[in-house]
């Protein structure tokens, strides 16, 4: 799962498009009203769509809150803060077996001109990223990462891992 190789050489660019949209998101700036919850619902994925058994995946707590920190000029958002406290049941319904695992943390969200999100996340939080299969830049599974990552989620709604530290494969755990 190791993308070190081309690494480099994207985020590099990454910069580069976030640096030259910078101007034009930073002309609407503002406090947006501060910080508005944001509400996740549970999710249920059949045998074969991320995990090779039936994955449902549960909300145990919920507090997470965005903020919009910077807007492109036609006012859709450029920059998305997240913050708060998010902890996630993840059960195997063919066997019955469950672990709880905690998505708390910050993260920053671009939302770049092509469509694409990137996703920053400091090494002191946490964010799950969803793989269905046919993606071409990983394999399937639902993957826990911590300790820092970048995800950039193509136009297309596929993941792909430019950085990461620490992760988990919980269609591996839940096995």
């Amino acid at each position: 799962m190791s993308v070190r190789s081309a690494r480099p050489l994207v985020v590099a660019a990454l910069a580069a498009v976030l640096l030259a949209a910078a101007p034009a998101a930073q002309a609407r700036t503002g406090d947006d009203g501060g910080w508005q919850p944001y509400r996740s619902a549970p999710e249920d994925f059949p045998a074969g769509a991320l995990c090779p058994f039936h994955l449902y995946i549960g909300i145990l707590v919920e507090g997470e809150e965005t903020k919009v920190a910077a807007r492109y000029p036609d006012g859709s958002p450029a920059k998305v803060l997240w913050r708060g406290p998010l902890e996630l049941r993840y059960t195997n319904l063919d066997t019955g077996r469950s672990v709880d695992r905690d998505q708390s943390g910050k993260a920053t969200l671009y939302h770049l001109p092509d469509g694409s999100k990137l996703w920053l996340i400091p090494r002191t939080s946490h964010i799950s990223a969803q793989v269905h299969a046919g993606n071409p830049y990983h394999a399937p599974g639902d993957f826990l990462f911590s300790g820092g990552v970048t995800l950039l989620v193509h136009p297309d709604g596929q993941p792909q891992v430019l950085e990461q530290h620490q992760v988990e494969n919980l269609c591996e755990t839940l096995a």
